[in-house]
């Protein structure tokens, strides 16, 4: 499993992640009408042993609730703290218990205890209930807005945690593999700026790569929001990513690019995304996996050629 859609055919995956062109909005309706069991997916988890058996009917379980939604605030800009007490002090607290239509309560937000300087923050509420119910409309508009000036970013909780353990700093030359849409990007990103001396560009970069043409308009989109000069865009097959040369230290010549990070997020069958992506229960089959695991580990075997010793 990954933390990226699934990927099947020519203009999916997360290599491309995510199906591609224009995806209709779907209703609660929709969601409603998809029932949510997959025998053979059930039967795959509960002979493998990857699930306790006692665990099997809580496991199934949780695929089966909506994915709350969880956001970052853009930790390496002036307005980092003043943004996080202003959505404390009135936006998280214009919704705080406020009871839903459906009879749900809204519990206040909090910050992730695993997350650097409370920049990281969970709610109750699903993606459908914050577009759906019109008590909480301002506060979607406010997420929307935050959002596009680069503020905010709504990122599920599972993807904040690879960029973190990379320990990025300020110098680094970091790699994302199969970058789009993007979230990891700006996150690493802000952790080259957050490292970096006050007031200075950062002397590391970020490669953002994906096998997607029209995807990387969308990873260009993310960058852009975070006006920094520190990442570039790339199309390539992350299974033949190319060698590049870049200037020496001492501006005598030059030398081929090894990377200090790497990530690569490498096209998955989705079973981790079931909660957000309902569809994955209708299409899911072992062989999605199976298809998917030479690209893997190819895409790997490239990460490793390329990262510095």
């Amino acid at each position: 499993m990954g933390t990226g859609q699934k990927f099947g055919g020519r203009n999916r995956g997360k290599h491309g992640k995510g199906k591609e062109g224009k995806r209709r909005e779907r209703t609660n309706k929709d969601y409603k009408e998809i029932v949510m069991n997959n025998p053979h997916f059930e039967e795959y988890y509960s002979k493998n042993g990857t699930v306790p058996k006692d665990e099997q009917v809580e496991f199934f379980d949780a695929l089966r609730k909506p994915l709350p939604l969880s956001f970052r605030v853009t930790g390496s800009t002036n307005q980092a703290k003043e943004l996080i007490q202003q959505m404390e002090s009135a936006h998280l607290k214009d919704i705080e218990s406020l009871v839903l239509d459906n009879g749900k309560v809204v519990q206040p937000a909090e910050p992730l205890p695993w997350y650097p300087n409370r920049l990281a923050w969970k709610t109750n509420l699903s993606r459908q209930e914050l577009r759906k119910f019109p008590k909480l409309s301002g506060f979607h508009q406010w997420m929307i807005a935050e959002g596009e000036s680069g503020h905010v970013t709504r990122q599920e909780l599972v993807s904040m945690i690879p960029t973190l353990l990379l320990d990025i700093k300020s110098h680094c030359a970091v790699l994302d593999m199969c970058a789009a849409p993007g979230s990891k990007t700006s996150q690493i990103i802000e952790a080259l700026h957050a490292d970096a001396p006050e007031g200075k560009v950062p002397k590391g970069f970020c490669v953002a790569n994906d096998a997607n043409n029209r995807r990387c308009y969308m990873l260009v989109h993310q960058a852009k929001r975070l006006n920094s000069p520190c990442c570039m865009v790339v199309n390539h097959d992350a299974q033949g990513m190319p060698n590049m040369k870049v200037k020496k230290d001492s501006g005598d010549g030059f030398e081929w690019l090894q990377y200090d990070r790497i990530l690569a997020d490498v096209p998955c069958s989705g079973d981790g995304t079931m909660r957000k992506n309902p569809d994955v229960w209708t299409t899911w089959r072992p062989n999605n996996t199976l298809n998917l695991h030479p690209m893997q580990f190819r895409i790997a075997q490239r990460g490793l050629e390329l990262l510095k010793a």
